[in-house]
């Protein structure tokens, strides 16, 4: 079980100093009414306590380094969020508290305490690294009754992912990390629309956001950070692959997302159908609003409900992405018998075995050919034979011909792979659901870190 507070940054060792700073103040009273019990991490810009009020409640206390803490602008920014967070007005938003200033400078917040896990964590925890279909739908349920408040307080959060989603114990979820959000009213500062400053993580980043347009970025770029969440806890894999933080960022940019069905076939069509809109690169061909999505998920939960869950599902090997009709091209060649050759197999394998006839039937008469010569003209003088010519200079060799240079496409369980030459992209190498559950994430300076036990 973890106790978490809200809020995420990038890991960091944590210096000496700021490490040891950390641990003496624990026994220590902050403003006569919150007493520090114990250090629950330490971020590159903050850390997180558990303590407890003079009135017996307990909570998480964020403090801003103290170094920090000096600075207007990271101030500023650090008791946004609690300002954010409590604006829902909504069960599901971690609520703020108190905030105030220590006696050393140090500003700080304090959050309600949390207990459960991430439902990254919890994805993680299972043997598969996913989770069954009806779970993830009925938490990404709750997850849009949250976003419905926000959005329309103006409120978009722009960095929902699975491990900013919190399981409770008693089974409520609630949205971490608001550090990214942004009321409508407060986007007329230039810092906060200026192109180019794409925050948030990648993996979870809609195009717009990706592109750095914030002007652009509303409450339907959180509705495609729903759809890749429930992309990624149903097949354990990332909308987008990419091995550096610059080509994830470029996909996200320019690529739209492959049908989920070409990573999950067996996915029923009125739960993919949820995803795939949630993810279209269009944002007027998303759900425009999240009591949309809302509906669009009960109403595959109540198809999951009537019908039942698939079994034994698994997500297949990677795949480029592709325009629609080579998708469509591999779904097929995903459905096919792997034990059957394809059509684009069969001739081939054909010329080859030709191939391999006629230069058997090459070499019987040009061993025979030899063999008069040696055994016909007896004791003459046999001449030494001209060197071949090098098919580099131009001339054939004179020997058995070649098997045809078509490639063949052998069956690799139950996928194939797909050849280059053969008229469809290779295949993307397959990453491990451990890799892909974290892609890199990209922040500014004054978010902060999501800390657990």
């Amino acid at each position: 079980m973890q106790t978490l507070p809200v809020m995420h940054d990038a890991p960091t060792e944590p210096d000496d100093a700021v490490s040891r700073r950390a641990q003496a103040r624990i026994g220590t009273l902050l403003r006569s009414k919150w007493r520090i019990d114990r250090v629950l991490g330490i971020g590159g810009m903050a850390a997180v306590y558990e303590g407890t009020h003079r009135n017996g409640k307990r909570g998480a206390i964020k403090m801003l380094h103290l170094e920090l803490s000096v600075d207007p602008e990271a101030r500023a920014r650090f008791l946004r969020e609690g300002y954010v967070a409590n604006n829902v007005g909504h069960p599901g938003a971690v609520s703020v508290l108190d905030d105030d200033v220590a006696d050393d400078g140090s500003v700080f917040v304090v959050m309600e305490l949390l207990e459960g896990k991430t439902i990254e964590a919890l994805a993680e925890q299972r043997p598969t690294g996913r989770l069954g279909i009806s779970e993830a739908f009925r938490l990404i349920e709750q997850l849009l009754d949250t976003l419905a408040a926000a959005h329309d307080k103006g409120i978009v959060h722009r960095d929902l992912k699975p491990e900013n989603l919190f399981l409770t114990k008693d089974g409520a979820l609630k949205v971490l990390d608001f550090g990214l959000a942004r009321m409508r009213e407060m986007q007329s500062s230039a810092k906060m629309t200026k192109t180019g400053n794409a925050m948030g993580t990648p993996a979870f980043m809609p195009p717009e956001q990706a592109l750095g347009e914030w002007n652009r970025v509303d409450a339907r770029s959180d509705l495609w950070a729903v759809g890749a969440s429930l992309f990624t806890l149903i097949t354990g894999r990332l909308v987008h692959d990419a091995p550096t933080l610059n080509q994830l960022l470029l996909k996200a940019m320019t690529q739209p997302p492959a049908p989920i069905r070409t990573v999950m076939p067996g996915l029923p069509a009125e739960v993919a159908e949820v995803v795939d809109k949630a993810l279209a690169f269009d944002m007027n061909a998303r759900y425009q609003d999240a009591r949309s999505m809302q509906a669009g998920v009960r109403k595959a939960i109540a198809w999951l409900d009537k019908h039942g869950e698939p079994q034994n599902l698994a997500p297949i090997a990677s795949l480029a992405t592709t325009s629609p009709g080579a998708v469509d091209s591999q779904i097929a060649t995903l459905k096919r018998d792997p034990t059957a050759p394809s059509p684009a197999d069969a001739a081939p394998r054909s010329l080859s075995r030709a191939a391999l006839i006629a230069g058997a039937l090459g070499t019987l008469v040009l061993g025979g050919a030899l063999a008069f010569v040696v055994f016909g003209r007896g004791a003459e003088e046999i001449p030494t034979p001209a060197p071949v010519a090098s098919s580099s200079a131009g001339s054939p060799r004179v020997e058995a011909p070649a098997p045809s240079a078509s490639p063949s496409v052998a069956p690799v369980g139950p996928a194939r792979e797909v050849n280059e030459d053969a008229g469809a992209p290779p295949p993307v190498p397959s990453v491990t659901p451990s890799a892909t559950k974290k892609g890199p994430s990209v922040k500014s300076g004054a978010d902060f870190g999501e800390w657990g036990k």
